[in-house]
């Protein structure tokens, strides 16, 4: 169906509206799939406590059990602030409205197992006491040497610097920091360019008070020493003489930043690792620098703590921080240059054409010459290097200058100002491969300096959460209004001009107005908005991406932006009570298996996520076991069962607050595959007693085209518990519960069946302690069908140090050809053992019908073995029976008062062990509570209905 749709997703995953945007905060940890040793400091952690911990956090101790018992169970060393010199901000936001950033509840650890580095991070989520937590990442050096090519720089004049310095030459109270490898400050071309730090003199004391003893030079913080002379590598002596080499000497060459000044800041240690690189950008911003140069960089590290720290130079300080695009001559996107605060830079060459190494991608910002550029280098020499590396102080030079000329102008203006006057490339042969891959164009400072009447337009975000597209699939059409803020030059009319970058959306009106823009000023498309086509066949979780394009009322540029949104999700997030989860259009609850990154988990009250895997399972035999859940290697989901319809939220629930329901089938098993199709649907309630679970509804069909005898169905849940060491498995028959729960209290988590059928009930010991089946190694189909049939009631008695799951399950089934088999689970959470008890009496009462206000206790002996339920309970005009009849005939459906007099009945024809559904209309029945009776051969089952008005 086609057509304009509102917005609407009970919660959803929260995704940032571009890759230089913001995330959102994850639950579990995934490491990434390309990640590499020395890409990452072994057995290093680094984490943000959440806000509320505070009060308990020291700088080298936060005096809470769960973190005390995480340190003592990893028996992780060292822990301390990051940043001990700082505190929270006063205020969320800066002067300009712009968010202000936390660093005072960053910390960093050391394991003392640097091999359980990942294991450790995903249980340091499980305390939920983080925000964040990941690797220490280590960027890498953009730079390659090379013998010189060119008698001058070609640099300057490509950039037209000469003709920039004779409008402005810069001023030394404005700092470039170069965070990098250290200086030579000996070097007669750097000596006389370095911000020295009169404050602080070289006395043996902290003269300043900003921590830091004798930092007259700077700071080598990886060997935390105020003598940041260079030792391992000579980079950062190279990058610092083209932003700031001092001119006219009689000697060497010119630094684009002329009289700026720059300040070393070392971040290597002895063995050449960038250490400390994002510490450096806090220290740089801490002490005054209003550019901040960074030509190193990594594809692996795109990590929460990396964009706090962009943003807190950006936002906190108003400090530009210029970054190096890579030098992987692909488009993989580098950080820090692709996050949303960091001017991306690209390299080019003499003749203005792509360096044959430079990373190319839709979010470099723009490019700079960086081919074989001559500067300064160590014990007084010069030699010409290549890569971004260089391209990026020859920017970083230019934005100091830029920062006197303009003294009003903010971070993101001086930004903006470079971008808008740069020299268009893209047109020039040898570069139309790379077109709207190199930025907005190369340098020219010249223009930067000179043309002031340029709008420049930034898309702050959307009006409706990014996340609330996923549930848009092929053949709809989307609604898509945005806020924009100029941040240069007022403008008479802004035209916005969006282009999809994907063959799976067309937008059908690609310009828009937005009218007049001030400078600074905030405007929307909410009465114009952008409507996109999705197209029919888009493929599931589709990450589309979309460039738009500003130009002023004389059709000159105005900006561009990238950004993405994810449509036609095949999972949902919810929300409903006092349970967060997702559920995929495949069978898995808590997050879309192997994706850790869509889903919330499985969390009860905002705590904690509680799961690394959970959904459903089938087999038939040992060779024949479905699901999305591990498999047989470890570390590997099964991708067995395949959506045939993704989960969706019906307009008109018939059951409960809020459902969802879909389909799918096993055709993704091979050789496994059992032959099944499989209709589900959730039942979520925000009222108590029923706001601690959720109903999961199965509905098995066989289309095998032969019998399926000894056939089992089941629930898996992975549990996780902030202490695996007091983690248990226990089982409770009489509500038909399987559980897991922590035996120093806390949260109870479980599984109950609702459904009938022998019930079975297996706790696992994941390691394979005393007997159990050992999934830490592969989860085998051998494995799962025996789990299936097999009960095991407890678990993490005698491992102390243990993860432990839960298999709930029915069987074995008869299910004939063409036949359909109904299970249901309840997934549930509580505070204690009596709460979770509770739930699982609440949820089978709910799926049953049988907790209607008012209705005497003893109407609960009415639950039929046929009656399969009936909905919708309350109902208004009419209502259907689902049953499955033991013998093929007639049978009387009858509604009779709670005092038992008839007051409507209708005869029905029923056909042996197949499961039917009858529908019925009574619009004149009075409202009220009445009892719905079903007879057939003598034999009679009641069931609770109830009227609205």
């Amino acid at each position: 169906m086609s057509g304009i749709f509102k917005f609407f997703l009970i919660g959803c995953l929260l995704l940032g509206f571009s890759i230089k945007a913001w995330p959102v905060p994850p639950v579990f940890f995934e490491a990434p799939g390309d990640l590499k040793a020395g890409e990452y400091v072994e057995g290093q952690v680094v984490f943000k406590i959440k806000p509320d911990l505070v009060p308990v956090a020291k700088t080298h101790q936060i005096n809470h059990p769960l973190m005390e018992g995480w340190i003592a169970r990893y028996r992780a060393e060292d822990l301390q602030k990051i940043f001990p010199m700082h505190e929270a901000p006063a205020q969320k936001f800066n002067g300009r409205g712009e968010p202000l950033v936390d660093l005072s509840r960053i910390y960093r650890l050391e394991l003392d197992e640097p091999h359980r580095l990942e294991e450790a991070i995903q249980a340091l989520y499980a305390t939920g006491l983080v925000e964040y937590a990941e690797p220490r990442y280590l960027p890498q050096l953009l730079y390659v040497p090379d013998d010189p090519m060119l008698d001058s720089q070609y640099n300057l004049q490509r950039i037209q610097a000469f003709d920039a310095w004779e409008i402005s030459k810069g001023d030394s109270t404005v700092v470039i920091a170069i965070v990098d490898t250290g200086n030579d400050r000996f070097h007669p071309d750097l000596i006389n360019a370095i911000a020295y730090n009169y404050n602080d003199t070289l006395n043996g004391e902290d003269s300043d008070n900003d921590g830091f003893v004798d930092n007259f030079y700077g700071w080598d913080l990886a060997m935390n020493t105020n003598d940041p002379q260079y030792y391992y590598s000579g980079h950062g002596v190279h990058v610092a003489g083209i932003a700031a080499a001092t001119p006219d000497n009689g000697t060497g060459i010119a630094g684009t930043g002329f009289h700026s000044r720059f300040m070393t800041v070392k971040v290597d240690d002895e063995l050449g690792r960038l250490t400390m690189s994002y510490e450096g950008i806090v220290y740089a911003a801490d002490r005054g620098a209003s550019v901040i140069n960074c030509s190193w960089g990594s594809t692996s590290g795109a990590g929460q703590y990396g964009r706090d720290i962009v943003d807190y130079a950006t936002y906190n300080r108003d400090a530009l921080v210029v970054a190096a695009a890579g030098n992987d001559n692909n488009q993989v996107p580098f950080y820090p240059a692709t996050y949303h605060n960091a001017l991306s830079v690209a390299a080019t060459n003499s003749s203005d054409l792509k360096w044959s190494g430079s990373t190319y991608n839709i979010f470099v910002d723009m490019s700079a010459p960086g081919a074989s550029i001559l500067s300064t280098f160590v014990n007084a020499t010069y030699i010409n290097s290549s890569g971004t590396s260089m391209a990026t102080p020859a920017v970083a030079g230019a934005a100091a200058i830029l920062r006197h000329y303009f003294p009003e102008y903010s971070a993101r203006q001086i930004a903006a100002q470079l971008k808008a006057t740069t020299d268009n490339i893209d047109t020039l042969a040898g570069n139309e491969a790379y077109a709207g891959q190199l930025g907005t164009g190369r340098l020219n400072m010249y223009r930067a300096l000179t043309e002031t009447g340029h709008s420049y337009v930034d898309m702050l975000g959307h009006l409706e959460d990014a996340e609330s597209f996923g549930a848009f699939q092929g053949g709809q059409s989307v609604a898509l209004a945005s806020s924009f803020e100029n941040l240069l030059a007022p403008s008479q009319n802004i035209t916005a001009k969006l282009t999809s970058l994907s063959e799976w959306v067309l937008v059908q009106n690609q310009q828009i107005s937005l009218g007049a823009m001030g400078t600074g000023q905030v405007v929307t498309n909410e009465t114009e908005p952008f409507l996109l086509q999705l197209q029919l066949g888009i493929p599931s979780n589709q990450q589309v991406y979309f460039m738009i394009e500003f130009f002023n009322e004389a059709g000159e540029y105005a900006g561009r932006q990238i950004f993405s949104l994810l449509f036609n999700v095949d999972f949902i997030n919810l929300r409903v009570n006092k349970i967060s989860t997702t559920l995929s259009s495949s069978g898995t609850l808590g997050f879309n298996y192997p994706s850790y990154s869509q889903g919330l988990g499985f969390v009860y009250r905002n705590g904690p996520n509680m799961v690394r895997a959970a959904g459903f399972m089938a087999g038939l035999n040992t060779n024949k076991v479905v699901d999305n859940l591990f498999g047989a290697a470890s570390g590997t989901f099964n991708q067995f069962l395949v959506p045939l319809q993704v989960a969706q939220l019906p307009d008109d629930p018939q059951w409960a607050d809020v459902e969802v329901e879909g389909s799918f089938n096993d055709s993704g098993g091979g050789l496994s595959t059992i032959g099944l199709k499989v209709d589900y649907r959730a039942l979520l309630w925000e009222d108590f007693p029923r706001d601690k679970f959720l109903i999961l509804e199965y509905r098995l069909i066989n289309q095998s085209g032969q019998e399926l005898p000894n056939f089992y169905a089941g629930f898996f849940a992975n549990w996780l518990n902030n202490d695996p060491k007091n983690h248990r498995a226990a089982f409770d028959q009489a509500n038909r519960l399987g559980y897991a729960f922590s035996a120093e209290g806390g949260h109870y988590s479980g599984i109950s069946l609702l459904t009938e059928g022998e019930m079975h009930h297996y706790a696992f010991d994941n390691k394979g302690a005393n007997g159990s089946i050992n999934i830490s190694d592969g989860f085998t189909h051998f494995e799962k069908y025996n789990a299936l049939r097999t009960s095991r009631n407890t678990a993490g008695i005698f491992d102390t140090d243990n993860e432990i799951s839960t298999l709930v399950s029915s069987g074995p089934h008869y299910l004939p050809a063409g036949d359909t088999l109904l299970v249901a689970y309840a997934i549930l959470a509580g505070d204690h053992l009596l709460d979770l008890q509770a739930s699982a009496e609440a949820a089978y009462k709910g799926y049953h019908g049988l907790d209607q206000v008012g209705l005497p206790p003893a109407l609960s002996k009415y639950v039929g073995q046929q009656i399969r339920r009936v909905f919708p309970n309350p109902f208004r005009d009419g209502f259907s029976v689902e049953l499955t009849a033991e013998t093929t005939g007639s049978a009387v459906v009858s509604l009779l008062s709670l005092e038992g007099r008839r007051v409507w009945q209708k005869e029905i024809q029923t056909q042996a062990g197949s499961l039917q559904e009858f529908k019925f209309s009574v619009p004149s029945l009075e409202p009220g509570s009445y009892i719905l009776q079903l007879e057939s051969y003598n034999k009679q089952e009641q069931f609770i209905l109830l009227r609205l008005e």
